[in-house]
C-alpha cells in the first residue's frame, strides 16, 4: 500500500513538472524565428554567391573579348575612337572592336523600344534611364549590357554597364548591375590602358564603402563602385557591402 501511494504521488509530481501549454507555444515561437532568421541568411547567402558567379562570368568574358581584340586589331593606342561623348562613337567602339568576339542574342542598333528600353535604379533608390549614348546589346547568357564612350584631349574611355540577370529584376545597381571601364588612352594613368577594370579600382576598401563619393558602395551613394568593392575583397560579398538596399523595378 505504502509502494502505491509513492508511486501516485511520484507521478503527481512528475505532471506538475511538465511543460504547460503557454510554455510549448512560446518555444515552438522561438523555434520559428530562429528558423525563419536561419533560412533568411542561407537564401541571402545564396544569391550573394550567384551574384557573384555571374559578375565573374561576365568579367571574364568582356576581358577576353577586348584581349581578342587587341589580337586582331592591335595595341589600343592606335584604335580608331570618336571624339567626345556620342551615339557614334558608342556604336562604332561596339561593333569595330568587341560585337566580333562576342555571342549575342540582339544587338538593339539605334532602338530603345521594348527589351532595349531599359530603366533602373541606383543604390540609393534613384530611378534613371539610358539615354542615346549609349549603345545596348544582349549577351546569348541573356546578360544585358550597355555601353558609352567618352573622350578629350587626355582620355578615351568606354563606360560599361553590365545587368547580370538581363531584364529580370531586381534592376539595381550594386544588386545585379555593374560598372565597369577600358581605358584606350590615359595620360594621367597610362597603368589602365587596354585593361578592363571596375568602375572605382583605384580606391582602397575603407574609401569605396565611405559616404565621400558619389559613386561609391554606399547604401546613401549610386553603387557604381560596388564591383570594384567585391573584387577587392577577392570576388565575395562580405560585410560592409550594402546588400539589402534593393528595391525591385518591373519593367
Amino acid at each position: 500500500m505504502l509502494e502505491k501511494i509513492i508511486n501516485l504521488k511520484f507521478l503527481k509530481y512528475s505532471y506538475k513538472k511538465g511543460n504547460t501549454l503557454s510554455e510549448t507555444l512560446i518555444a515552438l515561437v522561438i523555434v520559428g524565428v530562429v528558423f525563419t532568421i536561419s533560412m533568411g541568411t542561407i537564401v541571402a547567402d545564396y544569391y550573394k554567391n550567384q551574384t557573384v558567379v555571374r559578375l565573374k562570368k561576365c568579367y571574364s568574358t568582356f576581358a577576353q573579348a577586348l584581349d581578342n581584340s587587341i589580337a586582331r586589331n592591335g595595341i589600343v593606342e592606335n584604335w580608331e575612337f570618336p571624339d567626345g561623348l556620342s551615339e557614334r562613337g558608342s556604336y562604332y567602339f561596339f561593333r569595330q572592336y568587341l560585337k566580333p568576339f562576342l555571342i549575342l542574342t540582339r544587338d538593339c542598333k539605334n532602338s530603345t523600344a521594348d527589351q532595349c528600353n531599359y530603366t533602373f535604379k541606383e543604390l540609393d533608390g534613384t530611378e534613371k534611364a539610358l539615354n542615346a549614348t549609349w549603345a545596348r546589346f544582349f549577351l546569348n547568357d541573356g546578360t544585358f549590357v550597355a555601353i558609352q564612350s567618352n573622350s578629350n584631349d587626355k582620355y578615351k574611355v568606354v563606360y560599361f554597364y553590365i545587368d547580370t540577370n538581363g531584364k529580370k529584376r531586381l534592376n539595381v545597381v550594386a544588386r545585379d548591375i555593374f560598372m565597369f571601364e577600358y581605358w584606350i588612352q590615359n595620360d594621367d594613368n597610362p597603368e589602365y590602358v587596354g585593361r578592363f577594370l571596375p568602375f572605382g579600382h583605384e580606391y582602397t576598401r575603407d574609401e569605396l564603402i565611405s559616404n565621400s563619393n558619389l559613386n561609391n558602395c554606399n547604401r546613401a551613394r549610386n553603387g557604381n563602385y560596388c564591383a570594384a568593392l567585391i573584387m577587392k575583397d577577392n570576388w565575395q560579398i562580405i560585410q560592409g557591402y550594402p546588400w539589402a538596399q534593393a528595391r525591385y523595378v518591373v519593367q
